[in-house]
């Protein structure tokens, strides 16, 4: 005699696509503005980055039951800044076929929550440029790394997956970085 607690098949498709859906609700949720951070630090662009980050969760969205629970949630966050990465290069190189000069702008605004009025807005968009500035005249594989730790929240064995370099590398570039973003503050302080 059958089991009468036994699921149907069709019972267990439809309760994996709504895990399926939810996981991919709580991605975009979790994971949308930080992607967009990090594609905007490596294109300079809100729109671009916008598009990255899209294409991005669009790729996760493609993804089966299957692929996404055995092969990407275990590893979403490196997996989603890996994808991201690739964007913003696909990006870079379709428009650099489009247009023979690349022009970078950064489009940030500050943070609008910012009590004091607009002498306070200003003066937190200045260091906000400054900063920013900064940590654009690192070497490439150093800024990179800082973007993904900092403006992705990435551990740092998820950032070695992504970049490819070894964990133990990433904590080099990182306190590599770190040092001479103190050590230009300093020297400007001064």
């Amino acid at each position: 005699m059958a089991n009468m607690t036994q699921t149907s098949p069709t019972s267990q498709a439809s309760a994996r696509e709504r895990h399926r859906q939810q996981s991919l609700r709580d991605a975009v949720a979790r994971y949308h503005r930080p992607l967009v951070a990090y594609a905007l630090s490596k294109t300079g662009n809100l729109q671009r980055a916008q598009d990255a980050a899209q294409d991005t969760l669009l790729r996760l969205c493609q993804q089966s039951a299957e692929q996404l629970e055995h092969d990407i949630l275990p590893r979403l966050a490196p997996w989603l800044f890996t994808v991201c990465r690739n964007a913003v290069i696909d990006l870079h190189r379709k428009e650099s076929r489009m247009t023979a000069t690349d022009t970078h702008t950064l489009d940030t605004q500050p943070n609008q929550a910012t009590s004091g009025g607009p002498a306070a807005v200003a003066e937190a968009h200045d260091q906000q440029d400054h900063l920013l500035s900064l940590v654009a005249s690192l070497p490439n594989h150093q800024r990179e790394v800082v973007q993904l730790r900092f403006q992705g929240g990435l551990a740092y064995k998820e950032i070695a997956e992504v970049t490819g370099h070894s964990t133990s590398y990433v904590g080099v570039l990182l306190h590599d970085a770190i040092n001479a973003l103190r050590q230009q503050l300093t020297t400007l302080n001064t």
